[in-house]
């Protein structure tokens, strides 16, 4: 499912490594009462029914959130274990974990998918006084309670640090699934075709999948697109709340269907075969600090791929991409010259071989999945004993 191959693929290999595993989560899709309980790939998982959806608003969100962290706190202390995985975001997940903790005596490792509440403060998503104290001291707890912290990314671990200087924390970032990309194409495959229509239109296309929310900033890409001449196509795959109004400014700027396209999300057999097609992938965020320590999914695809990678921001991906030349870092408000900047990257076979090279040597080691797991085991194990 979108959003949750982290935990998928991490429960899978707990599970062949020896665990008995239990997974809470929500279907955000499906209407039903009570729990639902499978068995998926050698572990169990509990399914309540939460619907939830990108374009909800904050209050919206925040039902779901409690919700969710109000049905999991019971439920879970109707279970036995000997340790909790906690992953946020949403932050609010800490509170089962620390309500277990108090009434099962059993630790919680804490996993920071987001530096959360800063992004939706800086964002201005929460506003009053009285609930960003709240949410202060809710993280706190939740560092401060937990047996180890796991961060996915070098900047968030800087953040737990800063509010909890006492905490042990490993970096375990997302990770490249190698096996699941450079896939062979079908022949007669509805969707590739579509990808290969784009194609014939341009002589390099650019392309970002994922969510169309406000911090993926996507009005930076579509005005990068509008200094385009047609050499170079710009796809946007995925869906979210801001789909309308960027079609509109699509629309403004004369790129949309010409030389700015909009696709459906797609599952990950589909998403290598983007990879395949097209040339350079993108990862885009608001001008605000609190997401330069961003560690999306998108980026470990492409390194799974070996497709070079485009950014439009600081931080710790932006000093990877330099390290390893394996893309291309542009300004967060693009002009005509990171478009030149852009296009002399594309069409330099030197520049461009070097980082789809640089790229696929990320994903199948510094970044592989086989790799990030044993890290991730140890920090279970080791705490356990």
């Amino acid at each position: 499912m979108n959003g949750g191959i982290r935990s998928y693929e991490f429960a899978k290999r707990l599970a062949v490594s020896g665990h008995e595993v239990v997974m809470i989560t929500s279907d955000n899709e499906n209407k039903f009462s009570g729990w639902k309980v499978e068995k998926l790939d050698g572990f169990e998982v509990h399914w309540v029914s939460v619907k939830y959806d990108n374009s909800y608003g904050f209050l919206k969100r925040l039902w779901a959130f409690i919700k969710f962290l109000v049905l999991a706190s019971i439920h879970i202390c109707t279970l036995k274990s000997d340790k909790l995985f906690v992953t946020s975001t949403p932050l609010t997940v800490a509170i089962p974990a620390l309500i277990y903790k108090l009434v099962k005596r059993k630790p919680y490792v804490f996993e920071v998918r987001d530096v959360w509440p800063e992004v939706p403060i800086a964002l201005g998503i929460i506003k009053n006084k009285v609930l960003i104290q709240v949410a202060f001291l809710l993280e706190k707890l939740a560092y401060k309670n937990a047996e180890h912290i796991v961060a996915l990314s070098p900047d968030m671990k800087n953040s737990v640090l800063e509010r909890c200087g006492n905490a042990t924390v490993t970096v375990i970032t997302n990770a490249a699934d190698c096996h699941l990309f450079n896939l062979s194409l079908p022949s007669n495959d509805v969707f590739l075709r579509k990808l290969n229509k784009i194609k014939e239109n341009h002589k390099k296309v650019v392309f970002y999948t994922g969510a169309f929310g406000l911090v993926n900033n996507l009005r930076s890409f579509i005005k990068l697109s509008s200094f385009s001449d047609g050499e170079i196509g710009f796809v946007i795959i995925g869906q979210g709340k801001e789909e309308g109004e960027l079609k509109e400014y699509a629309k403004e700027l004369s790129v949309l269907d010409k030389k700015l396209y909009f696709l459906p999300s797609v599952n990950k057999n589909q998403l290598s075969f983007v990879h395949s097609t097209f040339d350079m992938a993108t990862s885009t965020v608001l001008p605000i600090d609190a997401l330069y320590a961003n560690s999306a999914n998108k980026v470990f695809d492409a390194f799974a791929a070996g497709t070079p990678l485009l950014i439009n921001h600081d931080g710790w991906i932006k000093e990877l991409i330099e390290r390893s030349k394996c893309g291309l870092a542009i300004s967060n408000d693009p002009t005509v010259d990171d478009f030149y900047t852009l296009r002399g990257f594309l069409f330099s076979e030197e520049r461009y071989n070097e980082a789809c090279e640089a790229s696929l040597t990320l994903g199948q080691n510094e970044y592989n999945r086989e790799r990030l797991f044993e890290e991730l085991l140890s920090v279970i194990e080791v705490e356990a004993e």
